[in-house]
């Protein structure tokens, strides 16, 4: 029964941010011998949260020794797996918790971000594949398996994949931006720019979508707007140096050769081979 009252306490002192006071609880709950698993397995979770993966790994680990069958434990293990870059641990552990059980969305979702990230575009498709049939209404599962298909050179079934997604969440900003990338990289800037646009309605600021609506609008001869841009990320991001050169560019192009100086030679300084012949 104090267990009990551990536990409890510490998962109210999660929810409150209160993360180093839980895991004090946590271990109090664990050293009174009751419900170990259970106890380790929150413990992991407010590790995780900390940044502290290999107390995480730890506990996981000896959760996973003392109740072999605990999903959440192997599902856990592989996030901080992942965290610590041990990709194929990660996927070890994620394949441990689809073992134990065989509808476990998550731990397929993100084996399949892992399988991407390692070029395995195939199996990263098949686990997304699971994941949508298991969860069909989740459209992030949509938006990756459609950056895989872009990987594997099936643009259609990607454009395809991306417009499903928008249609369960139309203000699915991950959606509009690869598609948006999508676009720019064809040199269809003014589609790219439509998607860009919609990304930074959802999230102002987002640095990305800054840059590449920047990039969009150089294409479509908006200088002014490029310029506007690509100065909303300098401020934010002053050490980019492939964005003052862009800059430069664009100031090049509406007639300011003294800014376009100005911008360039602080584009060499942070990068000297910018300055390089070509």
């Amino acid at each position: 029964m104090e267990q009990r009252v551990y536990l409890d306490e510490a998962r109210a002192l999660l929810t409150e941010g209160e993360t180093a006071l839980a895991i004090d609880l946590f271990t109090r709950a664990i050293a009174s011998g009751e419900s170990p698993v259970e106890a380790r397995l929150e413990r992991a979770k407010a590790h995780l949260a900390m940044g502290q993966l290999p107390q995480a790994i730890e506990d996981l680990g000896r959760a996973i020794k003392l109740d072999p069958k605990k999903a959440d434990a192997y599902y856990y293990l592989g996030v901080a797996k992942a965290r610590s870059n041990d990709l194929a641990g990660a996927i070890e552990a994620y394949g441990g918790a689809i073992g134990v059980q065989l509808d476990y969305v998550k731990a397929y979702a993100n084996r399949a971000g892992i399988l991407g990230r390692q070029g395995k575009v195939k199996e990263a498709i098949a686990d997304c594949d699971t994941a949508i049939r298991l969860d069909p209404y989740n459209a992030p599962f949509l938006v990756n398996r459609g950056i895989f298909y872009k990987q594997s050179g099936n643009i259609a079934r990607a454009l395809k994949d991306w417009e499903a997604a928008l249609k369960l969440d139309p203000k699915l900003a991950g959606a509009y931006f690869n598609r948006g990338m999508h676009y720019g990289a064809k040199g269809d800037y003014a589609e790219a720019l439509g998607d860009l646009d919609k990304v930074l309605e959802l999230q102002p600021g987002d640095l990305r979508a800054l840059r590449f609506r920047a990039m969009a609008r150089h294409g479509l001869e908006d200088y002014e707007g490029a310029v506007e841009d690509f100065s909303a990320v300098l401020k934010r991001a002053p050490r980019q140096a492939g964005v003052w050169l862009a800059r430069s560019k664009a100031w090049e192009e509406i007639g300011d050769q003294e800014k376009a100086a100005a911008d360039r030679l602080k584009a060499v300084s942070l990068n000297p081979a910018l300055g390089e012949e070509p």
